[in-house]
C-alpha cells in the first residue's frame, strides 16, 4: 500500500465487450483477487481502483481506475463517454464465443478509434 508520501500517478482503465464476456469478473479478480462464476450481467457502467507500487526505491506508485461499461447493444451509445481521457482501453471477448470476438472487430475496435482521447495508446 502506498504511503502519503509516495507519489501516485493515476490512469484511466476503460474494459470493452459483449455482455456476459467477463469484463465484471477479469476487474474483480484484478481488484480483489476474487471469481464469482454466478456474476450477474452489469446493468450500468461500474468503477474500481487499485494502487500498484511501481518503484519502491523512489516511492513511485500507480493507480489504475477501472471502469466497467456496459455490453448490452441498446447501451452501446453511452460507452463512448468513457472513451474521455483514457489511458488504455481493454477489449474483451468470450473464447468460445465467436460473435463476441467478432463484435470487437466489427463494431467496438471501430468506435473506440473513432472516440478515444490522444492520451490513448495504442498497442
Amino acid at each position: 500500500m502506498a504511503d502519503l508520501d509516495d507519489e501516485i500517478t493515476s490512469y484511466k482503465v476503460v474494459l470493452i465487450g459483449e455482455k456476459g464476456v467477463g469484463k465484471t469478473n477479469i476487474i474483480s479478480r484484478f481488484t480483489f483477487n476474487s471469481f464469482d462464476e454466478n456474476t450477474l450481467s452489469t446493468g450500468n457502467a461500474s468503477y474500481s481502483s487499485k494502487v500498484i507500487q511501481f518503484d519502491e526505491l523512489q516511492k513511485k506508485n500507480i493507480c489504475l481506475e477501472i471502469w466497467d461499461t456496459i455490453g448490452q447493444e441498446q447501451y452501446r451509445s453511452l460507452t463512448k463517454i468513457f472513451y474521455k481521457d483514457a489511458a488504455s482501453v481493454i477489449f474483451v471477448y468470450d473464447i468460445t464465443s465467436e460473435n463476441t470476438f467478432k463484435e470487437i472487430k466489427d463494431y467496438w475496435y471501430e468506435e473506440v478509434m473513432k472516440n478515444y482521447s490522444d492520451n490513448l495508446g495504442k498497442i
